[in-house]
């Protein structure tokens, strides 16, 4: 196991409500490079967090802090969605993200919770179909924020239209808007990953993430299959009868494991070296 992956398993260890999303949204930069130092992209949080408290007192109200975040962040350092390239796995990759001042949804509402939560200011994450936003409870309603956007602000109403618009359906079931658990955030900044690594046929990268997946999912078993069948491809052989055998153990799936089955043997052989 890498050292990279054994950070970030150190990390999810911790009880889940006291995870840091920036935190393990660096690690994940680790799947592109594994020995990055973070020093920089720290500096350059807290460059940013010293400048939106300047322009804040004890005395804004909840408005004043979201438009001095929305001046910082979007205006002075000039972060900004990667429309033009949305697919870019670097929009995925927080360190990129500070690096490049380009990001999508997801990335950009984790940085911008974070420094909103370092002026004093706790918001939550809500996993809107096709879309993120953070969201702000406020003495007399909701508040949505759209980091994607700027920092737009938004109504309930106003969610649901976005939804429609980015997914071609409208739901105004309260758990399209609930708050997102800290698991959630995380499978759904790696799914983006895994998409993509899987179209661009990158196997090793790929492997990667699953890797970081399979210890949040609910049912890893079919990722853990999944994972073993992208050993074998990458000829890493042992690995994949780990993982294959696993899965005949475990899965319930009978169809599927008589797939399985009648490719066992010749893994075995592969992983003997036959």
């Amino acid at each position: 196991m890498s050292s990279a992956l054994k950070d970030y398993q150190t990390l999810i260890l911790e009880p889940e409500t006291e995870w840091n999303l920036f935190r393990l949204s660096l690690e994940i930069g680790r799947v592109l490079v594994p020995r990055i130092d973070f020093v920089p992209h720290l500096e350059l949080l807290e460059e940013i967090v010293d400048e939106i408290r300047s322009r804040i007192s004890p005395e804004s109200d909840t408005y004043s802090v979201i438009e001095a975040i929305n001046q910082t962040l979007f205006a002075e350092y000039r972060f900004a969605a990667n429309d033009r390239d949305y697919y870019d796995p670097q929009n995925s990759m927080m360190p990129n993200v500070l690096e490049r001042r380009k990001g999508i949804p997801i990335t950009l509402t984790i940085l911008y919770r974070e420094v909103a939560h370092r002026v004093g200011m706790n918001l939550r994450c809500v996993a809107m179909p096709g879309h993120f936003l953070l969201k702000y409870r406020m003495p007399q309603r909701e508040i949505f924020i759209d980091a994607f956007h700027r920092g737009q602000i938004l109504l309930g109403d106003e969610c649901c239209d976005l939804m429609e618009s980015v997914t071609g359906k409208r739901s105004e079931a309260p758990e399209a808007l609930a708050t997102a658990s800290n698991s959630t955030v995380i499978l759904r900044l790696l799914m983006n990953l895994k998409a993509i690594y899987r179209q661009q046929g990158n196997l090793a990268l790929l492997l990667e993430v699953m890797e970081r997946r399979i210890p949040l999912l609910t049912d890893p078993l079919p990722e853990i299959l999944e994972r073993g069948l992208t050993k074998l491809s990458l000829e890493h052989y042992g690995g994949a009868l780990e993982d294959i055998e696993y899965y005949l153990e475990h899965a319930q799936d009978t169809s599927m494991k008589e797939v399985v089955e009648q490719q066992i043997d010749r893994i075995r052989r592969l992983a003997r070296g036959d």
